[in-house]
């Protein structure tokens, strides 16, 4: 009976962590279409037209693969030119979130 009761809070805790993460995925979809996808693309593969009038090389975030989450979360809180510091205007639980839906996009799941 024990076992079956860890079992059961096991499982609830399961529930909770994985509707968590969902949420912090569809949050991050939310903020990066208003923050990032003009210049990112929606599919984060960059927009060659915005790239054009920039006159900058948009990076496909694909390439963002090998770097640590430290690094891409300092990347997204410092900017890198062209691309603005996001600092001031996103809440650290708004970056975690557009990092959690870039690697799901990344991956091809399109955030799902």
């Amino acid at each position: 009976m024990r076992v079956l009761s860890i079992v059961v809070v096991l499982l609830g805790v399961l529930a909770l962590v994985s509707t968590a993460a969902a949420a912090d995925v569809e949050l991050g979809k939310k903020v990066y279409a208003a923050k990032c996808a003009s210049c990112h693309g929606a599919d984060g593969k960059g927009n060659a037209k915005m790239a054009g009038m920039l006159k900058v090389d948009i990076p496909d975030l694909s390439g963002s693969k090998g770097k640590s989450e430290a690094e891409l979360l300092k990347l997204l809180a410092e900017g890198k030119k062209p691309m603005p510091s996001f600092a001031k205007s996103l809440s650290k639980d708004e970056m975690n979130a557009v990092l959690s839906y870039t690697k799901a996009l990344v991956k091809g799941s399109g955030g799902k």
